[in-house]
């Protein structure tokens, strides 16, 4: 199990990426906001995209977009590079509910 503080530091990697022009560019027109559920530690938060920018709030948003519920461990071995995102989804461990085109442009943050 994961903590709060490995998913922020993991969450905050991404919002720091956007600093960069070649991947703030792929976020133009962008203003979504993204729902994390860690159910396995009680942890919600969101990412707000907004303006080829990206900020984190706790809480949860039932409007926002995008959901995304997945295992505190999973989601830091994603954001580290080490856990395949697509197995996880092939075998149910990652549900996403929300508009599929706009979570296929948070690949960026997974090639790293």
């Amino acid at each position: 199990m994961a903590s709060k503080e490995e998913i922020d530091k993991a969450l905050n990697k991404w919002v720091n990426m956007l600093e960069d022009p070649k991947v703030a560019e792929e976020f133009e027109d962008y203003n979504k906001t993204l729902q994390f559920v860690f159910s396995d530690i009680d942890y919600k938060l969101k990412m707000i995209f907004k303006d080829q920018k990206a900020r984190l709030e706790d809480g949860f948003d039932e409007n926002a977009e995008m959901t995304l519920e997945i295992e505190s461990d999973n989601f830091v071995g994603i954001a580290n590079g080490s856990v395949d995102p697509m197995e996880l989804f092939m075998e149910g461990s990652i549900i996403i509910k929300g508009d599929m085109n706009a979570i296929q442009r948070l690949e960026i943050f997974m090639d790293l």
